[in-house]
């Protein structure tokens, strides 16, 4: 299975297959529900409660849309190959002043060459961004968190099966 995203805007982000390592799609709700993430090596984190008191008696209207994403940075030494980490990053450093903020963001996941699932989220902003650089093995992997803009979340477009990527 693999993964690919790809950011519009001025500065384009593609990551291809060979660079995203995790995806893990979000739907959360404040109210009434507990849940638990997953870390990029798939070991289970603390289990977090969202109970607010005097609810959970019914489907939250505030829900967050998102995406949690990890990958390897792919350095080249001589720039033959542009890193798009790097345009990634400085898109993380923008506030909400700033035009490109939102983005359009497509998340394909692949099975044998087919795409059997695609979110977009058309109006996508950066949550946290990281990297991690190891000195000894020459490796970096990064990590970015992508949020939908909530009062856009009817937006978001979800796609399965034979009909994604057509």
């Amino acid at each position: 299975m693999g993964f690919r995203l790809n950011v519009d805007g001025k500065d384009k982000i593609e990551f291809g297959e060979t660079v995203l390592t995790a995806v893990q799609f979000l739907s959360n709700t404040p109210s009434g529900s507990k849940g638990a993430g997953r870390g990029r090596d798939g070991l289970n984190l603390k289990e977090i409660d969202y109970n607010v008191p005097g609810s959970g008696n019914a489907r939250a209207t505030d829900i967050g849309l998102g995406v949690k994403i990890w990958g390897r940075i792919n350095f080249s030494l001589k720039a033959e190959i542009a890193d798009a980490t790097v345009t990634l990053a400085k898109w993380a450093l923008q506030d909400s002043s700033v035009e490109e903020a939102y983005r359009k963001a497509t998340i394909q996941v692949v099975a044998s060459g087919q795409v059997v699932r695609e979110y977009t989220l058309p109006n996508a902003f950066i949550v946290e961004y990281s990297e991690d650089l190891d000195d000894e093995t020459g490796v970096g992997h990064f990590y970015v968190h992508l949020r939908q803009k909530k009062d856009l979340n009817t937006k978001v477009e979800l796609k399965g099966g034979f009909e994604a990527g057509k």
